[in-house]
């Protein structure tokens, strides 16, 4: 099984894993065949890629530390909470809300317990209309799996996927004309845009059921160490740790992101991006801890070596993950099994669509 772009997608591949629509609901179940209405379909749900299973990635799958079935159904619950908490604007909070996040975030935390030794890799699995639950979804799991190779203690852990999973939760007041504009947006729409720090945190300030760190996560989260974040422009140590963790896994999280209006980056690309910015922007020590947790290259990624062959990975090193073991690619078919820890002068280039 590989990931693909849906403007790559041909009539007659296998779809690898099911696709859902906006409502969570099943649009296209797994190992159907597509066929160009079904290409057609998936375009018109805004489904920016899908996976699938061919010759050249068969066998292979790789693990994912959240199922597809929790993974949609965290969706959903973020999806009926974020509406649920923006719409009772009198300040009277439904209790079962919080607590179905809270549960959420317990079952997510039970998970990545259980799952000791795997990587963190985003499944795509609905369109981009659905970004800013899934966002949320996401940016918890990572968050969490962050502060665990960090040691943080469960407390501390479950109050950061709390503020992860709501970090976004004001921008459910902003027009989706805007979140989602293709165009640069102008001075008016950027400043409306940072508002929903502001925002998300007022419709939370009064609700003593959600702890003061998630709180603060949802305010601070786009602060940066150099002080040229918003809305305070803190610096340094005046961010605390909790909000520096789920800052970094929401740029991560949002360049690896398919959108109406960009290509998303793989990985390797994003952490090479986020690495310049660690320097002076984001924590170093979060950085280095976000490595340890990140499937770089994930098992059915195609990529180019130094050598200019094509091959697909067949075998994380979790060890060293910039060294995967791959099979060489001929012909649109698989060769010979290369270990890059065995050959130290052979690199992974980049990757790439087939």
């Amino acid at each position: 099984m590989r990931l693909k772009s849906i403007e790559h997608a041909t009539i007659g591949e296998i779809l690898g894993k099911p696709v859902y629509d906006d409502k969570c609901q099943l649009l296209l179940a797994k190992d159907i065949v597509l066929t160009q209405n079904y290409i057609d379909r998936l375009k018109l749900a805004n489904i920016q890629c899908i996976y699938i299973e061919d010759e050249l990635s068969e066998g292979l799958a790789f693990d994912n530390i959240i199922d597809d079935a929790l993974k949609v159904r965290s969706i959903a619950t973020v999806k009926h909470v974020f509406k649920d908490i923006t719409e009772r604007r009198s300040g009277l909070y439904n209790v079962k809300s919080i607590d179905v996040i809270k549960d959420l975030v317990e079952e997510m935390l039970s998970v990545i317990y259980d799952n000791p030794g795997t990587l963190y890799c985003m499944t795509e699995l609905m369109g981009s209309d659905m970004y800013t639950y899934n966002h949320s979804a996401e940016v918890a799991i990572l968050s969490m799996l962050v502060a665990k190779s960090m040691r943080l203690n469960n407390t501390f852990i479950q109050k950061i996927g709390i503020g992860a999973i709501l970090h976004d939760i004001g921008k459910m007041q902003i027009s989706s004309d805007v979140l989602n504009k293709v165009e640069p947006l102008t001075s008016e729409e950027l400043k409306r845009v940072r508002e929903h720090v502001q925002l998300g945190y007022d419709l939370l300030k009064d609700n003593d059921f959600i702890s003061p760190m998630s709180r603060q996560i949802v305010l601070l989260h786009h602060e940066k160490i150099n002080g040229s974040g918003y809305p305070f422009r803190m610096s340094g140590d005046e961010i605390p740790i909790h909000v520096r963790i789920v800052t970094l896994c929401d740029i991560f999280n949002a360049v690896t992101s398919s959108r109406s209006y960009k290509h998303k980056l793989n990985a390797d690309e994003a952490l090479e991006l986020i690495q310049a910015e660690a320097i002076y922007e984001l924590d170093r020590e979060v950085y280095y801890h976000l490595l340890r947790v990140v499937n770089i290259y994930p098992r059915g990624t195609v990529v180019q070596l130094s050598n200019g062959e094509l091959g697909i990975v067949i075998k994380e090193n979790k060890e060293a993950q910039t060294r995967p073991t791959v099979q060489i690619i001929r012909d649109k078919k698989r060769a010979e099994v290369v270990d890059l820890m065995d050959h130290l002068t052979l690199f992974v280039s980049k990757t790439v669509e087939l």
